[in-house]
């Protein structure tokens, strides 16, 4: 009998194996499909998102056959799913995701890494992919591009709100959920997304205490405002040097800042292809098929898979 898109995405949840990976400060973790002898077609998800932002995915790389052949990796970033939180008195700013994925593709001695990124996870990719150009082959971005600027005469201003939103951090207590459900309602509620899709991510994004109630695993740090942002100009300066092929993957209902930046520094990187899908800011979750199928043949025309 032949499967069905739930039972592929159940499969993909059973099967997924574990990674971890030791920097300096902690360890990044994630889940790997197919291969694990050979480089990973890299996943990167979003704020507040875990590995399972790819799941649905991950399932389309298992239907396609691609396992086979290949790997496919979903890595988590400090603070969120199961990866470790900053060590006290840390932060977590920006251009410090940046160096966590630079740091372990220098650790594992990968180069000329395929990525697919959503939101914050394709922001950090396209500055790597500007800063050590190297390192990627084939950049494939939902939902996000450039990143978020602030101009130099916001400067003080964003300084001390940063300051403020660390102060209050340490008087906030984080919420917890009697059910699991309830968990799930809030991040279906928080997000732009179906139920089922939000129990995805609240599955690994949680975990039960003593106590039986459940509480998101990610650092309540993450929250913090960033202090400071580059400019307009910097970040210009940063896509100007992307060499790969690089695609854009919008959402139909997806963010307005998508547009925003794409009038900012759509010029800086030439070769940039856009492609607009039927969807939310979690189109990839959304419309894993044709996501799936947009992306290999994407690397597949760069002649990289």
């Amino acid at each position: 009998m032949d499967m069905t898109t739930q039972d592929w995405l159940a499969r993909a949840q059973q099967i997924a194996e574990p990674v971890s990976f030791e920097l300096p400060w902690g360890s990044l973790r994630g889940l790997r499909w197919g291969k694990a002898d050979v480089q990973p077609q890299i996943a990167l998800h979003g704020w507040l998102d875990n590995a399972h932002s790819f799941l649905p995915i991950a399932a389309e790389f298992m239907r396609s056959g691609a396992h086979n052949d290949h790997s496919f990796m979903a890595l988590e970033w400090a603070g969120h799913g199961h990866s470790d939180h900053r060590p006290a008195g840390n932060h977590y700013y920006f251009i410090d995701y940046v160096y966590d994925l630079w740091e372990l593709l220098e650790q594992q001695q990968w180069q000329q890494c395929n990525i697919l990124a959503h939101s914050m996870g394709a922001f950090v990719a396209n500055m790597l992919a500007g800063i050590d150009p190297d390192k990627v082959a084939n950049l494939y971005a939902v939902e996000a591009f450039g990143l978020l600027a602030a101009p130099p005469e916001r400067t003080a201003a964003d300084l001390l709100k940063g300051f403020r939103s660390r102060h209050d951090y340490r008087n906030k207590s984080r919420p917890d959920y009697p059910e699991f459900e309830r968990a799930v309602a809030a991040r279906t509620a928080a997000g732009d997304f179906s139920k089922e899709l939000a129990e995805l991510l609240v599955t690994r994004g949680s975990a039960q205490n003593q106590s039986g109630s459940w509480r998101f695993r990610a650092d309540g740090r993450v929250r913090v405002e960033s202090p400071f942002r580059l400019t307009p100009e910097q970040i210009a300066n940063v896509l100007e040097q992307i060499k790969c092929p690089f695609k854009l993957i919008r959402g139909a209902n997806g963010f307005n800042h998508v547009d925003e930046h794409l009038q900012l520094w759509q010029a800086a990187v030439p070769q940039l292809e856009v492609e607009v899908m039927e969807g939310g800011h979690h189109v990839h979750m959304e419309q894993p098929a044709a996501m799936w199928q947009s992306y290999e043949t994407f690397v597949k025309l760069a002649k990289t898979i």
